[in-house]
């Protein structure tokens, strides 16, 4: 293996988290999805949800060229119920900012374990998923605008949804 083992662990940390926010923001669409809000419940399952194992096949490959083997760590279940729009943006908010944290965490641990191809490779997946972090603030933002309104949320919703690609 051809880095630390401390930033192999964090590596399949990150790994995990991909895989886990996948399951919280599929658990959030099948929410909204409960609520009938179908075209915020098609745009956020496959333009955001869907990213997330596409954000571990990024990391995976890196680990494979420095001879490092990935592993799947397991999931908990994801069985909230969320009663609002608002509750399932903030919540969705707060995830992201954990996986932001957890991107920050495996730059920080590879610098001080002198893996620079795995710093500089995260730094720019980093970069990378700042357009899901800002699409993040402004739909809870924009949930919070239209709490009393969530019919008008979810007609205009494609139009808020501004830095991440519509994928229908």
């Amino acid at each position: 293996m051809k880095i630390s083992s401390e930033t192999y662990d964090q590596l399949n940390k990150l790994l995990q988290k991909s895989f886990d926010c996948n399951a919280i923001a599929d658990n959030f669409a099948y929410n909204i999805d409960y609520m009938r809000y179908p075209n915020i419940g098609d745009i956020y399952h496959h333009s955001f949800a869907h990213a997330f194992p596409a954000f571990a096949d990024r990391i995976s490959p890196i680990m494979i060229e420095l001879n490092a083997r990935p592993i799947r760590i397991g999931l908990a279940d994801h069985t909230e119920e969320y009663r609002s729009l608002y509750d399932v943006f903030l919540n969705n908010d707060l995830m992201v900012e954990d996986y932001r944290d957890t991107i920050k965490k495996t730059i920080e641990v590879a610098e001080l374990n002198d893996d620079y191809e795995v710093k500089i490779a995260m730094e720019n997946f980093l970069n990378d998923f700042l357009p899901y972090v800002k699409q993040a603030d402004i739909w809870r933002n924009k949930a919070q605008q239209y709490s009393e309104d969530p019919d008008n949320f979810d007609v205009h919703f494609k139009d808020f949804t501004t830095f991440i690609e519509v994928v229908e």
